[in-house]
This record gives C-alpha cells, structure tokens and sequence, in this order.
C-alpha cells in the first residue's frame, strides 16, 4: 500500500530518468521515471519534494505542483 506524501531531498538526477531520493527516514533509493524523464528533476536537485512512496511505484511532486511516476528500483546504502 502506498503511504500519504512525506518530505523528501531529490539528492540528484542520473542520466535516462533515474533520480536519488532520500526520504525522511534518512532511506536513500534510485527511482526510474516510467516515462522518459522527470522534466524538472534538474532544478530540484539538493531541495525539498514531496514523496509518496510505494514498494513498485512512487510519485514525486515539487513545489510548483507537477508531479512525475517512477518505478521504485532499490535503496542505496
């Protein structure tokens, strides 16, 4: 079951959509956008987002409102 939006740090964006994400908990995950890419990723990098995180899927949000799917693909530790 996907959980309610927490606070999150979009610590970076990789190359052909892939961001790292670190959530609340101090977690730090690679999530792969399901589309081509997060168009905005890049102007969030090291700021806050809002998370909701999933098992299989997670959605970011920034402060502007849009929003992107990924695929949650693993935690980095």
């Amino acid at each position: 079951m996907i959980q309610e939006f927490e606070e999150a740090i979009l610590v970076k964006e990789l190359p052909e959509g892939t961001v790292i994400i670190e959530r609340a908990n101090g977690e730090k995950w690679r999530l792969d956008a399901k589309k081509d890419w997060c168009r905005w990723a890049w102007r969030y990098e090291e700021k806050k987002v809002r998370l909701k995180f999933g098992p299989v899927s997670s959605v970011l949000i920034n402060d502007a409102g849009e929003s992107c799917e990924f695929w949650t693909e693993e935690q980095i530790l």
